[in-house]
């Protein structure tokens, strides 16, 4: 992981002085500090944490493919309000479905959020058992991390609270 004190060092010489210093003291003194961060910079931060958290179901033997990151506003509204849009000949037609999203306030649109597809030995699951050591993963590589796995519903919602 990168860190970047405001101390005037600079990257590289940074990261040669860190190297061999323990984890848990570049995570005590040189966290960053996440309410003074940009969009972008969480944003950042978010597909850093999303791209390690996968590397790492990797290793205890999970698949993982990537399901839904960027929402527009317009989807989300369709998803809040159970509508899809679907084809007929050359016309465009709202048609009624269930709700995907139970709030306006996702983190989506934002690109805070990632939706996760998980398989176990090739085969598809939304198994809670499957989900929870990489739901405890995820909260463990931020305290900001939260999923869907808290809902007891969207096990593969993994997202970062602004």
């Amino acid at each position: 992981m990168m860190y970047k004190p405001n101390n005037g060092i600079p990257d590289m010489d940074f990261e040669i002085k860190i190297a061999w210093w323990p984890d848990r003291f570049i995570k005590r003194f040189f966290k960053p500090k996440f309410k003074n961060m940009t969009l972008r910079e969480k944003q950042s931060l978010f597909l850093e944490n999303i791209c390690k958290l996968i590397l790492w179901a990797n290793k205890q033997g999970y698949e993982m493919t990537g399901g839904e990151f960027h929402r527009t506003e317009s989807q989300q509204l369709l998803y809040f309000e159970g509508y899809e849009l679907k084809k007929i000949g050359s016309d465009l037609k709202l048609h009624k479905t269930v709700r995907k999203s139970k709030t306006m306030d996702s983190d989506h649109p934002r690109k805070l959020a990632f939706d996760l597809n998980l398989f176990v030995n090739g085969e598809y699951t939304n198994d809670p058992a499957h989900w929870k050591p990489i739901h405890e993963k995820w909260k463990s590589m931020h305290p900001k991390n939260y999923s869907g796995f808290e809902w007891k519903w969207d096990y593969n919602h993994y997202g970062m609270k602004q």
